[in-house]
């Protein structure tokens, strides 16, 4: 097979987004694939029949939108939105479907909730007028609260929006609620007989400063009555109707901070709640394991009988666990989970492995549906376990293709975003890359990291402090275990907090030739007032603040030490990034600059936070080129 090359990354199909049909025979999902020349990523729509085991598309338009199945367990989809009306599309025999309905709104969900009524939730169309107007107000922003922008949406332009009640036989739209800006609310779930919605209410104070709890309410669809039932008490990662209950998965954030994980919660119609995880239950809810080859949404939640189903992240595992009434938890998936539907009496989901992209599998038989291999020789990831700061941590080393155990070899060590996030060995298209281009790749989940509870993902106060020590703690384990690391040309390199880690690195250590800051956190106290998280993320990871306590966040600021930097390093950001902004990566640039360090810059415009895992194809491809070129100059001598 072929080495993997930069560019293959254009070639992988991302399968994402599954649902089922009511007769649970036809599953519906996404594919996605990357346009170079477009510089765009081309999605269409796909079913699967479990039955006959045909694969087969539905939409043919490059473009992807909403979907749901109907009564008859047919695809109904989002075809085309015109200046009067959305169109749908249902697909019902041969051929690529037609026009089933069209609705006056600008539709964003659509869900079937029996016979030929659907839940709509849509804005209103604009008018000629409006659209003018917002063209000629294009030269300014007004912004009057806070978050003021968040990444990968711009800035915020608070907009009302509506839940309807839409049968599709009669043609016919009902309002159910408008839910205005000024309300902040948003929909969370319906209940089986649709007489019930549960919806969360946003906190702000009276200055428009978002707070980070918020109001679970239950909305009577037939009176317009709102419930309130929990007031300020969690932040929620989601809120199910479950049998003549409510369950909802949530956390107070008073033991871990912002990043904490959550417990499972059930209550009643009237707001009564009680805990039904264990005490010591400690998972993190979702896959947080990073790749770059995955693209599109996924499940983490769903509810069936009398369970909730959800993703976690355990230790470098995303698995399916599922929780009763009653606090009994059964673990139905063990590993590689990206997304799942709920049969009658089985699971499908999506599962990436060490060489494989997503593919749809069977629970019950463990069999593949639609395989996704990758298309390029998988290089084997090489693992080790060591102990560091008091907890076990496992190493992972990926050799070069034809591995000589005589030879030395340039080093990278890879550092993931987050820091509740983590690396595994499923596939990553960046890494495998490097490994096929003559470099061992050497990567661990220091303290921060997720998927080992929240003592260990809790490091507030403490970035650069015991997670560098981690670092570097592996990085003399792996040149130990490995001699062939080739000590005087080493790189190290990340995005986000993997930039973060990086600037802070090059601050404290000349023992790597070469660099790569992406996306990355320099100054707190300037973090604070720019990135869309900023002005809670930074005082309560840094624990500290620039009022009271301004030496403790200058102290963990890679800019603090900034002068000490020998490091040739690269930057790469992007203009709307909103999470790191670019102000963060060009404040380390121009600092190094003036020390007399080689350093180089590249600004991607147009492009946000997640340029290496869903920017323009363009983009990602100029990204891997920018860093290749820089690590074999210096790692290399290129």
């Amino acid at each position: 097979m072929k080495d993997t090359k930069l560019r293959d990354i254009l070639d992988y199909e991302f399968l994402s987004c599954l649902d089922i049909s009511n007769d649970y025979r036809k599953i519906s999902y996404k594919k996605t694939k990357g346009d170079y020349k477009e510089n765009r990523y081309d999605s269409n729509l796909w079913i699967y029949d479990t039955k006959t085991c045909e694969n087969y598309q539905i939409t043919d338009d490059n473009k992807a939108q909403i979907s749901a199945f109907n009564k008859d367990s047919n695809l109904v989809y989002k075809k085309e939105s015109t200046d009067e009306a959305d169109i749908f599309y249902v697909k019902d025999g041969t051929g690529l479907g037609h026009e089933y309905f069209s609705i006056d709104k600008d539709v964003e969900m659509i869900k079937h909730l029996g016979d030929d009524l659907f839940l709509v939730k849509a804005k209103d169309k604009k008018s000629k007028e409006d659209k003018e107007k917002d063209k000629e107000n294009s030269y300014f922003k007004e912004i009057d609260k806070l978050p003021f922008y968040l990444n990968g949406l711009g800035f915020i332009k608070d907009e009302d929006s509506a839940l309807y009640f839409y049968d599709a036989s009669k043609d016919r739209l009902e309002l159910i609620k408008n839910l205005k800006a000024e309300d902040k609310l948003s929909f969370v779930d319906i209940n089986e007989d649709s007489s019930k919605i549960l919806l969360l209410r946003g906190n702000y104070t009276d200055n428009s400063v978002m707070k980070l709890k918020e109001d679970l309410l239950l909305l009577d669809t037939k009176s317009g009555e709102i419930t309130l039932l929990i007031e300020n008490k969690f932040s929620y990662y989601t809120a199910r109707f479950i049998k003549d209950r409510i369950i909802f998965v949530a956390t107070d954030m008073e033991k871990g901070g912002v990043n904490e994980d959550c417990f499972i919660y059930s209550a009643d119609f009237e707001g009564k709640y009680e805990k039904i995880s264990p005490d010591d239950f400690d998972m993190a809810f979702g896959n947080s394991i990073g790749t770059d080859a995955r693209f599109g949404s996924s499940k983490t939640f769903d509810v069936k009988g009398d369970r909730l189903y959800f993703v976690v992240t355990d230790y470098e595992n995303s698995k399916l666990l599922s929780i009763s009434l009653d606090g009994d938890i059964r673990e139905e998936i063990s590993e590689g989970v990206e997304d799942f539907v709920l049969a009658d009496d089985d699971i499908y989901y999506l599962a990436m492995g060490v060489d494989t992209l997503s593919e749809l599998k069977r629970k019950s038989t463990g069999e593949t549906l639609i395989k996704n291999k990758v298309p390029s020789e998988v290089l084997p990831i090489e693992t080790f376990d060591f102990v560091s700061n008091g907890d076990d941590l496992t190493g992972y080393v990926l050799l070069p293709k034809d591995f000589d155990e005589k030879k030395k070899y340039p080093a990278l060590l890879s550092v993931h975003g987050g820091p509740k996030t983590e690396f595994s060995d499923i596939f990553h298209h960046e890494h495998q890359m490097f490994a096929s281009a003559g470099y061992i790749v050497i990567y661990t989940n220091p303290h921060g990291s997720s998927g080992r509870g929240v003592k260990f993902s809790d490091i507030r106060g403490r970035y650069g402090d015991i997670d560098y020590d981690d670092l570097m703690t592996f990085t003399d384990l792996a040149i130990e275990k490995y001699p062939q690391i080739d000590t005087e040309k080493m790189g190290v390199y990340g995005g986000s907090y993997g930039g973060f880690m990086t600037n802070w690195t090059i601050g404290h250590t000349d023992r790597f030739a070469a660099a790569c800051a992406q996306r990355s956190i320099s100054n707190w106290t300037s973090f604070y007032g720019v990135s869309d998280i900023g002005y809670y993320f930074a005082p309560d990871q840094t624990a500290s603040d620039m009022w009271d306590n301004l030496d403790k966040m200058w102290d963990q600021s890679p800019i603090k030490y900034a002068p000490n930097v020998t490091t040739p390093t690269l930057f790469i950001h992007s203009d709307e990034d909103y999470r790191c902004p670019l102000e963060q990566g060009l404040q380390m640039y121009t600092r190094i600059k003036e020390n007399g360090t080689d350093t180089k810059m590249y600004i991607f415009h147009g492009e946000n936070h997640e340029l290496s895992r869903s920017g323009k194809p363009k983009g990602r491809i100029k990204r891997l080129e920018a860093i290749k070129e820089w690590f074999d100059k210096y790692l290399k001598d290129e």
